[in-house]
């Protein structure tokens, strides 16, 4: 396209040059056009062909330029075509992934409240799970105590004071000795009054590492839910000491006044002193439950297994000395062994019960 409109130039030039040389001689020019093919007359001819060539080959060139441009705008246009196809595409794939986004968005709300919900469970959960532990350990501690306790003395364990558990009763303190002894009464310094009412009776009374009676209702309780045997330790003044064993020993409840149900045979040294006392009711100074037509329990007699009266009373009032005084007959007593002599009166007594072991 250069060469053509640099051709199309020089002949323009060339034109303009023969022109101008003929308007300044114009004879010669008209002398030279007669021999000379060249000559202005056909300059003049040529220069519209030539100047029309010019026009025709610039309009070329403007349509090829057009047309050019044409394609390229063409070209352009189809290239904003593809691209606008293109952003279309990627903005329905924005549009979709902003719904996909929207969709998530409300499925993260959802699952975040699930979540706080869970949370709120959990939580709730985890307090169930410490309320139902702490009820575990307290289950678990109190059929450890059940399954541990005891509610006699263990048979071949150390002597001395344990806690023993019996079913209906709260647990309370008892000697025991080295062999399965349990003490249920014990005299030897005079420091506890014995003269006493039905409930203390029932219940027990005094000091497990003194004298007391551990109760007619506990001894009736254990007595009542396995054969036990009884041991009866007896001191005098001067010393001496003298036993009675009985090998079925049985006390009767409250509504049978704690019958001296059973005794079972006797061994010993002392004499079978207790044996006019079995099936009979117990007595108090406050419950005459006696054959006789006074209360045996009264003048200080203690609580016992009063018949009309008595042929043994260890629970009889504490003399030091080993003697009633003013021939009083209220003593502690055991007749088989000194010879029935009723003001005479032991220094020392201990009751022990243990389960048979058959």
């Amino acid at each position: 396209m250069f060469r053509i409109m640099k051709t199309a130039y020089l002949i323009l030039i060339l034109s303009l040059s023969i022109s101008t040389s003929l308007a300044n001689d114009p004879q010669r020019s008209f002398d030279q056009n007669a021999d000379n093919p060249c000559s202005a007359h056909r300059i003049w001819v040529w220069r519209p062909i030539l100047d029309r060539f010019a026009k025709v080959n610039s309009s070329d060139e403007l349509k090829n330029q057009v047309n050019a441009m044409s394609e390229t705008i063409k070209d352009l246009q189809t290239r904003i075509g593809h691209k606008n196809e293109l952003l279309l595409l990627q903005a329905g794939q924005i549009k979709d992934q902003s719904a996909r986004l929207n969709v998530l968005i409300k499925n993260m709300k959802v699952l975040r409240s699930e979540c706080l919900n869970a949370q709120a469970e959990i939580k709730s959960k985890d307090i169930q799970i410490q309320l139902s532990a702490a009820k575990i350990k307290q289950m678990s501690n109190e059929l450890v105590t059940q399954c541990s306790r005891q509610d006699t003395c263990p048979i071949d364990g150390k002597g001395g004071i344990y806690k023993l558990k019996i079913r209906e009763l709260p647990a309370f303190e008892a000697p025991c000795s080295s062999n399965g002894w349990l003490t249920i009464q014990k005299r030897y310094d005079g420091a506890e009054n014995f003269d006493r009412g039905w409930k203390d009776y029932k219940d027990g009374f005094g000091r497990v590492r003194g004298e007391f009676f551990i109760g007619l209702e506990k001894v009736h309780l254990m007595t009542r839910q396995r054969r036990h045997e009884l041991y009866i330790k007896l001191g005098k003044i001067d010393g001496t000491t003298s036993h009675a064993h009985y090998d079925n020993f049985e006390l009767g409840g409250e509504i049978e006044s704690y019958e001296l149900k059973s005794l079972g045979r006797y061994n010993g040294t002392a004499g079978d002193s207790l044996r006019p006392h079995e099936r009979q009711k117990f007595t108090t100074n406050d419950k005459d439950n006696d054959a006789y037509r006074f209360n045996c329990a009264a003048d200080e007699y203690g609580g016992w297994w009063y018949y009309d009266c008595a042929k043994s009373m260890l629970n009889g009032k504490f003399y030091k000395e080993g003697r009633s005084r003013n021939g009083k007959t209220n003593g502690i007593l055991w007749g088989s062994w000194h010879n029935n002599d009723w003001t005479y009166s032991l220094t020392f007594v201990e009751m022990m019960i243990r389960p048979r072991i058959d």
